[in-house]
């Protein structure tokens, strides 16, 4: 990349190519810039700057092509702000702000076209809140909350089309209590609790329609993974993966095998590691390692079907390296 970056967005647009945007690269800087790859040159360029420099902020692609950015922070507050990117045009549009200040968060497409963004920090405390935009007004309406707030958790879109809240930590503890949002009512539901708490994890929808979640710390690094069942709103234990860590990434193949690499882990604090979870079998594998230890990094799967894995933070700093898978 031009830039080195953590803490950013990677997203892959409807013309195929990715948009990473912003993040930071020291405590003290934040970014406003944006910049594209290109599968087909293997090459990055600057696109557009953002109207706010921001970190740890979401990108969805909206149903037009647009990208919405919501949210983050940059170096005194949490941001309320949203902002649209055109991609013929390469260029930023404010949209109206978001009711509460937030990073951390999550922001799921629901089957009709509106974002769902919940939860996340407003700097001071965890949040339960969650809104809806509407990409047709260009406006936000507050929607239920969540029963228990939460950052560092995962958010899912299941095959019904409800929206699946797994872990993460809450004001009083990690949580393992996990809850459901139904577009249909604006409410939330508890459903079974995972068999371990754990933040910092990841959660992918399988092939299957099983949500897989891996990896992630509870009282400690941990290798555990399990399945989530939304037919019958359980959980069951699968295969351990053949390291322990958190704050990695995890990415669904074309083959439906899903790899999870980088991030924390126990023997080196900054993980080369890579492995391959096999839904067929329930097994992991180990599979060729990043060439740079990294987290805060991202994972995107490319049209190729390969993966393209960008910045992060490692023990020498911030990087701007980006490796295919």
């Amino acid at each position: 990349m031009i830039y080195a970056r953590a803490l950013h967005t990677s997203t892959l647009l409807t013309n195929a190519k990715v948009l990473v945007t912003g993040g930071a690269n020291n405590s003290n800087h934040y970014h406003n810039t944006t910049e594209l790859y290109d599968l087909s040159t293997q090459t990055w360029t600057m696109t557009g700057r953002m109207n706010y420099a921001r970190a740890e902020h979401t990108a969805t692609v909206l149903i037009d092509g647009k990208v919405l950015i919501t949210g983050g922070y940059n170096i005194t507050d949490a941001l309320n702000s949203a902002e649209l990117y055109d991609l013929t045009t390469e260029t930023w549009t404010m949209t109206s702000n978001m009711n509460f200040p937030r990073f951390g968060h999550m922001a799921s497409i629901l089957s009709n076209g509106k974002v769902l963004v919940v939860g996340g920090s407003n700097g001071t405390r965890f949040l339960k809140s969650a809104e809806l935009y509407d990409p047709l007004t260009g406006t936000w309406t507050i929607t239920g909350s969540m029963h228990v707030s939460r950052f560092d958790f995962t958010a899912s879109v299941l095959t019904n089309g409800k929206v699946l809240i797994a872990g993460g930590v809450t004001d009083e503890d990690t949580s393992g209590g996990n809850e459901l949002y139904n577009p249909s009512t604006g409410n939330w539901i508890p459903t079974s609790d995972m068999n371990m708490q754990r933040f910092g994890h990841t959660a992918s929808v399988l092939t299957s329609g099983q949500v897989l979640v891996a990896g992630g710390f509870s009282d400690n690094f941990t290798n555990t993974a399990e399945l989530y069942d939304s037919s019958t709103g359980t959980w069951t234990s699968t295969g351990l993966m053949h390291q322990a860590q958190a704050f990695h990434t995890a990415s669904i193949l074309k083959n439906g095998k899903v790899l999870v690499a980088g991030g924390y882990s126990f023997s080196s604090v900054f993980s080369k590691h890579s492995e391959l979870y096999d839904p067929s079998t329930g097994t992991w594998i180990t599979t060729d390692s990043v060439n740079h230890t990294r987290y805060q990094h991202t994972a995107t799967v490319l049209i190729n079907g390969k993966v393209l894995m960008s910045g992060g933070a490692t023990t020498d700093g911030y990087l701007n390296s980006t490796e295919l898978y």
